[in-house]
């Protein structure tokens, strides 16, 4: 019964290797599986990753004309949109980021806030008492574009920098 206990004294390690190499196939097989399970796990996670980021809220706050917001509501603001992984719980870190857009639309300015779904009520809680929330209508979905008069649009295939053209 102690055959296959190491001899007291000296080091012998036939036979580990003689007990690892009868459980070559048990060995590989493991691997197999713990790659295969790894594989499985990631595609998963992926996956929910682009589920989360397909389902997003999007909330508008638009300030009044005589906005001027003090440096500790800018912080409770802050404090505000670094607890959204917290509230979303566990899902990917890529798609718990929000982002936040300012655009302005006749001459008012709009800061509109995109995360989590799960995250949509902390999105909507008013930080700055002069500040409305706005859920975006249907008709906002799309990225407004920044044009200016008069200037061209800039070519994509221009990469060296020179401007001697």
């Amino acid at each position: 019964m102690t055959g296959w206990l190491p001899a007291v004294g000296r080091f012998d390690a036939s036979w580990l290797i003689g007990t690892f190499w009868d459980a070559r196939w048990w060995v590989m097989g493991a691997a197999v599986a713990a790659v295969c399970v790894w594989l499985w796990a990631r595609r998963w996670w992926l996956r929910r990753a682009r589920t989360v980021l397909r389902d997003r809220a999007v909330v508008a706050l638009v300030p009044a004309a005589d906005f001027d917001p003090s440096l500790e509501e800018i912080e409770r603001h802050a404090a505000r949109l670094a607890r959204v992984p917290a509230v979303v719980g566990w899902a990917p870190e890529r798609a718990l980021g929000v982002r936040i857009r300012l655009s302005s639309d006749e001459g008012r300015l709009s800061y509109r806030l995109e995360g989590p779904a799960r995250a949509a009520a902390l999105l909507r809680l008013r930080s700055f008492p002069d500040v409305d929330v706005v859920d975006p209508g249907a008709g906002n979905d799309e990225v407004p574009r920044i044009r200016f008069d008069g200037v061209p649009p800039l070519e994509t295939d221009d990469h060296d920098g020179d401007e001697d053209a």
